[in-house]
C-alpha cells in the first residue's frame, strides 16, 4: 500500500520483481509459523489456518496473527528493494468457518470461500499503513489463547458490506505472558530475533526454537540486573545491537 521510491519510479517489471522477493521471504515465515499459503493476486499475499489441516479456532487465530505480526515485522524492519526502498503493507485477520476446494481444472487450484473470507478482505481493505486488524471474533480467540497478545479496539469499528458496522481491533504485540513484555533482572533475550521471555517462560520454552517468530535460536543472554523497560520496548537489545559487553549478562550458544 505504500513504497518510499520517487512517484512514478517504478514500473511493472519492478513491481513483479519486488513482489518476487517479497513472497519469497513471507513464504519462509509462513513456514515456520505452519499456516497455509492460500493464494496470491496482485499484491494480496493470504493464508489460512485450521484448513487444509483441521485445529482449533483458537490456535488457528493464534497461528495466522502470529504470522502477521511477524511478516509485518520483517517487511518493516528488514525488507528493502533491490533500489533500496522501504515498501509499507496492511494485513487483516478474521476467524469463522470457511469452505475449501480445488476450483478449475487448466489450472487448478485449492481456495477457500465464505464469508469469514469476506470479513478479512474487509479487514485488510480498511486496515492502515504498517497495522494489522482483526474482527471481534479473532479478538475472542486471542483472549483467550495461551499467550499473551495485545489488542486495542479501533473507536470508529469497520463498515462490511451487506452487514453495517462492525467492531475490530488493532493487534499490536504478542509474548508468551505479559512478564514477557518487559526487559528485567532474570529475563532472557532471545539472539537473533531479540524476543524477550521472563525467567519463568524462559524455563518451559528451552528449545531452540522461538515460540513467537519460529526462528531459530543461535543464542540466550540472560540478564542479571534491572535496566528500564522503556529502553527496550520494542524487544529489542540496543546493548548486543551496538556491540556494548558493559551489561551484566550471562550467554548461553544452543546452535546446532
Amino acid at each position: 500500500v505504500g513504497y518510499s521510491g520517487a512517484a512514478g519510479s517504478i514500473n511493472p517489471a519492478q513491481v513483479m520483481a519486488v513482489l518476487n522477493d517479497l513472497y519469497t521471504e513471507l513464504d519462509k515465515i509462513a513456514t515456520r509459523h505452519g499456516v497455509y499459503k492460500v493464494e496470491t493476486v496482485g499484491n494480496r499475499y493470504m493464508v489460512c489456518a485450521g484448513a487444509p489441516v483441521p485445529e482449533t479456532g483458537r490456535d488457528a487465530a493464534k497461528r495466522v496473527s502470529l504470522f502477521a505480526l511477524d511478516a509485518m515485522s520483517y517487511i518493516d524492519n528488514k525488507f528493502l528493494t533491490k533500489e533500496g526502498d522501504k515498501i509499507l503493507i496492511r494485513a487483516g485477520v478474521a476467524s469463522g468457518p470457511a469452505v475449501g476446494g480445488v476450483v478449475g481444472k487448466a489450472c487448478p487450484r485449492w481456495v477457500l470461500f465464505g464469508s469469514t473470507v469476506d470479513i478479512a478482505s474487509a479487514m485488510e481493505k480498511s486496515s492502515s499503513k504498517s497495522r494489522i486488524q482483526c474482527d471481534e471474533v479473532t479478538s475472542r480467540l486471542l483472549g483467550d489463547s495461551d499467550m499473551t497478545f495485545v489488542l486495542d479496539r479501533r473507536a470508529d469499528g469497520v463498515d462490511i458490506k451487506g452487514r453495517g458496522k462492525a467492531s475490530s481491533y488493532w493487534i499490536e504485540k504478542a509474548a508468551c505472558s505479559m512478564e514477557c513484555f518487559e526487559l528485567k533482572k532474570g529475563s532472557v533475550v532471545l539472539d537473533p530475533c531479540g524476543h524477550i521471555l521472563s525467567e519463568a517462560m524462559a524455563k518451559v520454552h528451552n528449545l531452540n526454537v522461538c515460540p513467537i517468530c519460529r526462528s531459530k535460536v543461535e543464542g540466550r543472554v540472560t540478564w542479571t540486573r534491572d535496566f528500564p523497560a522503556s529502553k527496550y520496548a520494542d524487544g529489542a537489545d540496543s546493548d548486543m545491537e551496538a556491540g556494548n559487553t558493559e551489561g551484566e549478562r550471562t550467554l548461553t550458544d544452543v546452535s546446532g
